[in-house]
This record gives structure tokens, sequence and C-alpha cells, in this order.
């Protein structure tokens, strides 16, 4: 159940800890998406490559509505990292996680937040209050949502193109968005790439694909 949009300034009252009976519910039996940047944050936290990652945690298909690569998180029927004590990659967990329980929608320059209300959470019953805002600092979100804002632009840029992307030229997408120890290797013939960081490579793999493919 979602609530109604919030501004940044909207106040909410959630907390969760250890001493609810729902405590590691909401890292079962989920749907979860990860983003490029989430991408990143866990293979580095886990020190292997992103193609290591890719292949062990998540699987791929292709959106209905995009037309591009959606990667999820192999959950069957939990998420991988997640422990008794609760989550074991917690300061890397993805965007999702740690938004938990709002969910970010952004319109061009317009941004708003919904509170996603499972049956099953008891954290809306404990009296801790918070403002959006207030909710997105104390989660460390506010690079989730920068990086995440790189990677809305190439899916802007997918809808100006109106064409479906050929097989190749998605498994390209998949590889310099996600992928992205595999795009350098790639690249490091013809640019100078080496020197980058993951997140530097991963702007410039978004960029370089809304040039190369989307707009050719």
């Amino acid at each position: 159940m979602e609530s109604e949009p919030l501004t940044l300034k909207d106040k909410f009252k959630f907390l969760c800890h250890k001493g609810l009976e729902c405590f590691n519910e909401c890292c079962k039996n989920q749907n979860l998406f990860l983003t490029p940047y989430d991408v990143i944050r866990m293979k580095n936290r886990l020190k292997i490559t992103s193609t290591e990652f890719l292949k062990k945690y998540t699987t791929w298909h292709i959106g209905y509505y995009t037309g591009l690569p959606v990667v999820m998180l192999k959950m069957e029927p939990k998420c991988p990292f997640v422990s008794e004590e609760g989550c074991t990659i917690y300061e890397d967990r993805p965007s999702s996680c740690r938004l938990y329980p709002l969910a970010r929608v952004k319109i061009g320059n317009e941004e708003y937040y919904y509170i996603v209300k499972e049956d099953f959470c008891k954290g809306f019953e404990e009296d801790k209050e918070w403002t959006v805002e207030e909710w997105i600092k104390d989660q460390g979100a506010e690079v989730y949502n920068r990086m995440n804002d790189v990677f809305m632009e190439l899916i802007s840029a997918k809808n100006r193109c109106k064409r479906e992307l050929s097989e190749d030229e998605i498994k390209m997408v998949y590889t310099a968005c996600f992928d992205i120890d595999r795009f350098r290797e790639y690249l490091s013939e013809n640019y100078d790439v080496l020197s980058y960081s993951d997140e530097e490579l991963m702007v410039f793999a978004i960029k370089w694909v809304i040039k190369n493919i989307l707009q050719k």
C-alpha cells in the first residue's frame, strides 16, 4: 500500500530494529531491482568483480516498458545477505532497502516520495518521527539518489529513441551499465579509463551508451 506523494519536508513515523517481531521479514520474497550504483557498492563490499557479482547473485531480463536490461537480486526466497542479526552488507545495501519504507519518484526536476506499507511491518507502530529529508540523510541515501538520477538519464534517452534495441545492443547496455569491470576492459584500448573510479566510469558508461547506441 502506498501513501499520497510526500515532499522532503513532510513527516512520517517509522523505526526498524531487532526488537520487532517482523525484523528481517522485508528481506524475504521480494522483487529487488538493482541499479548500476547498487552493483558497484555491493561488489566492492564483497571484494569481487562486477562479473562475478552479477553471475552469482543476480538475474536479468529486458524491461517491458523500457526495453532496457533490468537486474534483480536472487532472493531464493530470502536475500543472500541477510542474517539473524540483520543485513551483512548494511553500509552498502541497495537503494530500495536504504530508502524503505519510502519509494522515490523523480519526474523532470520534481522529486516525490511515497510510503510503502507492508502488512507485516510493525515499524510504523513505533513513535519515531522523521521528515523525508531527515530520513534520506540518516540512511545515507543522498549519493544513491544522485547516482541513480544519472541512470535515469539513460532511461529518458531510451524513451526518446523510439526504436527497439537489437540483442547485441541490449547486451552492450547491460555490460556498460552493470558489468563495470568488464566494460572497463572493453574501453581500455580506445579510452583512458583505467584511472577512473567505478563511479566515474559508471557516469562515463551511461553517457557512452546514450551517444553510441541510443542516439546513433
